[in-house]
């Protein structure tokens, strides 16, 4: 198992580093305070969310100008991400815990995003089975991005 960790800058940021053991992961970072679209950099992928009007709850995830997936939000805080290659993840917690799961399709749990106890700016990432490292990188991103839409 893999263990990363995650920041928020500061309590009003809406930026948020990723790190490992072997240093700095990437990125993610809203683009204004009102804003819902958010960008997530690292070495290996720069991706785009793009969240599709004020009223819906769809997100695009973009890489190079091209839409490489999309997730749905229900109002049961489930999320479903299915990817242009047809892989489906979904993102979920239970009500009042500030962790959540991404599971894929079979239901087994890939990762686990948790909040810290006693502070709600930092918190840890769980990667529970070895995945490809492009996937991974979009796994997490996505994971946090749905994370924080949540709190």
């Amino acid at each position: 198992m893999e263990l990363l960790h995650w920041k928020q800058e500061n309590l009003a940021s809406r930026r948020y580093s990723v790190s490992g053991e072997d240093g700095p992961v990437g990125e993610l970072a809203f683009r204004g305070w009102t804003s819902n679209d958010a960008d997530f950099s690292s070495e290996r992928i720069n991706l785009y969310f793009q969240r599709q009007g004020w009223l819906e709850h769809d997100v695009t995830i973009h890489f190079k100008d091209e839409v490489i997936g999309m997730s749905k939000t229900s109002g049961f805080g489930k999320t479903t991400t299915t990817l242009v290659t047809g892989e489906q993840f979904t993102f979920q917690g239970k009500s009042l815990d500030n962790s959540r799961d991404l599971l894929d399709e079979a239901g087994n749990i890939l990762m686990h995003f948790e909040q810290g106890s006693l502070s709600i700016t930092k918190g840890q990432i769980s990667v529970a089975r070895d995945i490809p490292e492009l996937t991974k990188l979009l796994l997490v991103a996505t994971g946090l991005y749905f994370k924080h839409l949540g709190q």
